[in-house]
């Protein structure tokens, strides 16, 4: 008889960051990637705010893969169908671990940013209120599945903010009309571009 078992194990995980975390620093900006990218060239889309006053970060997803099936670049995402429970849970912990060595002062306000697939990653985490967050902004992607159905008490009336271009490919008018409704109900502030599945420097800048 085949039986699956899991063990847990100490993995190397790796984050990228912009600016510094000291006495002049009022805001933390926690941005985790989409499916198929990198930290490193993910985070360069927030170097518009670095600006002295902020500490960017950038969590890279655990799982690495190549872009083109056996080759080509090396990209990352946080998680697949196979096993969600325990990606789910090891991704949870591995945020929760970057933020603890952060060493955040109480005084800095915490920005959660998820784009894409990174979305649903910073809807899961911030539902699990495993550390201070003051604002979630979901960009390109979608709330969890399971948050929304029922719709999780720790959503309703909170600082989130709904971004989305109205030309992004992955998101279609009926599966659109539907976020809008959920955020509509949740309380969400809702931001639209102009532009499609991409992180914008002006809408960035509407954030501030």
């Amino acid at each position: 008889m085949i039986k699956t078992h899991h063990i847990s194990i100490q993995k190397t995980a790796r984050y990228c960051t912009i600016g510094e975390l000291n006495d002049k620093t009022q805001e933390v900006w926690i941005v985790l990637h989409g499916y198929a990218q990198l930290a490193f060239e993910f985070i360069h889309n927030f170097s518009i705010l670095d600006n002295g006053k902020r500490l960017i970060v950038a969590p890279e997803g655990l799982n690495r893969f190549y872009a083109k099936g056996f080759g080509g670049k090396p990209v990352a995402n946080w998680m697949t169908a196979e096993d969600r429970e325990y990606e789910i849970k090891d991704y949870l912990l591995y945020i929760q671990s970057v933020y603890t060595s952060l060493n955040i002062p109480d005084n800095c306000k915490v920005k959660l940013l998820g784009f894409s697939q990174g979305a649903t990653t910073a809807s899961r985490f911030y539902n699990a209120q495993l550390c201070k967050i003051d604002e979630l902004i979901l960009y390109a992607g979608e709330i969890a599945a399971e948050l929304i159905n029922p719709i999780s008490p720790t959503l309703l009336h909170q600082n989130i903010t709904y971004i989305t271009g109205n030309n992004d490919p992955f998101i279609t008018a009926e599966k659109l009309e539907n976020i809008l409704q959920l955020m509509q109900t949740i309380n969400a502030k809702i931001i639209q571009f102009d532009g499609g599945h991409e992180i914008k420097t002006e809408v960035l800048q509407l954030l501030t």
